[in-house]
């Protein structure tokens, strides 16, 4: 069985933090199954191993964005899979995502991005990313939209 390590991906506070356990479980059982994912209409395992493998190699490609610590990402989508993923990438790397109704209007998404002070927000599709993008004006804090 191949070991699990993760290096870190930025320095914190050594008590800790919600994406710790997904590291935790990879590193003691990394063939566990710890989701299932519905790709293409068929429901497949994820294991812990790679769960923490997807985690921190987003982790890595929002740091390369410009995502820091402390910093807050909308996330406006549905309940899915890559939702979770983005929840644990943030919190890997200490930023605080900020859940968004995808069927919320432009003017609840501006209250919300602005009133959080959002730098960032993933979108889940081109209608969402135009109900973003007809506010975006007003929200000077945000420099990213995925």
């Amino acid at each position: 069985m191949r070991e699990f390590t993760v290096p870190p991906v930025v320095g914190g506070s050594p008590a800790g933090g919600l994406a710790d356990v997904v590291f935790e479980h990879a590193g003691q059982d990394p063939h566990r199954v710890a989701l299932g994912r519905k790709t293409g209409g068929v429901w497949r395992d994820v294991t812990s191993g790679e769960l923490a493998g997807e985690v921190l190699a987003l982790a890595k490609g929002l740091l390369a964005q410009g995502v820091r610590f402390g910093d807050r990402i909308a996330v406006m989508a549905r309940t899915r899979y890559e939702w979770t993923l983005f929840d644990f990438a943030l919190w890997a790397i200490g930023a605080q995502p900020v859940p968004v109704y995808p069927t919320s209007s432009a003017e609840q998404v501006h209250w919300i991005l602005y009133d959080s002070s959002c730098a960032g927000c993933v979108v889940e599709d081109e209608d969402q990313a135009m109900t973003v993008g007809s506010v975006i004006e007003r929200l000077p804090g945000l420099r990213l939209l995925w």
